[in-house]
């Protein structure tokens, strides 16, 4: 038997796709319908708050770390410190305040150093405050005090250059308490602990060795 062709209605076999254009495609134009606006927006932002979301957890992650590291506890070494154990020493190290400047107080790592207070700054640096040492052995007469907030104090020079902390000493109290500092430090920290001496011990006569 022959085959038999199916013609549709206008004349063309219904595989037909119609008539074509020189370049292959068909009459219609061969266009795909535009594609909505909300779209192309949906496009662009969804990946832009993904990577906020990204960032805002990469940054909690990283504050929740510094917000740890400026709370441990601080290690530091037993220096001889006399007075340590008197009275004023006692009552200084109680009636700390728990802040010097930006720095906030933190424990010792065990065994801690007596007559000593610790302290940590935002950056998670330390700043450590003893009270009953020895008289600077570099504290001798002529050298130049610096009175912040009515207390006396004398910078002690590290005799390592590599130090980048600073050492300063109240000569004017009945104990010689020291604080340590870093660079990044600022200038709190020391007022709001002159400001404690003030308030908690009496002052007395800078007491410097003679020269030689």
């Amino acid at each position: 038997m022959g085959s038999t062709d199916t013609v549709s209605g206008d004349g063309r076999d219904a595989g037909d796709p119609g008539p074509r254009t020189p370049d292959g495609r068909s009459s219609d134009g061969g266009h795909r319908p535009p594609v909505s606006p909300l779209v192309v927006i949906a496009a662009v932002l969804v990946p832009l708050v993904l990577l906020a979301v990204v960032l805002f957890q990469v940054r909690d992650i990283r504050d929740e770390a510094a917000e740890s590291a400026a709370s441990e506890p601080v290690t530091a070494v037993t220096i001889p410190a006399p007075g340590a154990d008197s009275e004023e020493c006692l009552s200084l190290v109680e009636s700390l305040p728990d802040t010097l400047g930006e720095a906030n107080r933190v424990a010792f790592v065990e065994p801690a150093p007596p007559g000593a207070a610790a302290y940590r700054l935002p950056d998670a640096e330390t700043v450590v405050v003893r009270c009953g040492l020895p008289a600077p052995p570099t504290f001798t007469v002529g050298v130049p005090l610096q009175e912040v907030n009515g207390v006396q104090w004398f910078n002690e020079p590290d005799p390592d250059p590599a130090v980048t902390s600073s050492t300063w000493v109240a000569v004017d109290r009945p104990e010689y308490i020291a604080v340590t500092l870093p660079a990044t430090g600022g200038t709190g920290p020391i007022q709001d602990l002159s400001d404690a001496l003030t308030a908690g011990l009496e002052a007395v006569e800078p007491r410097p060795a003679p020269i030689g």
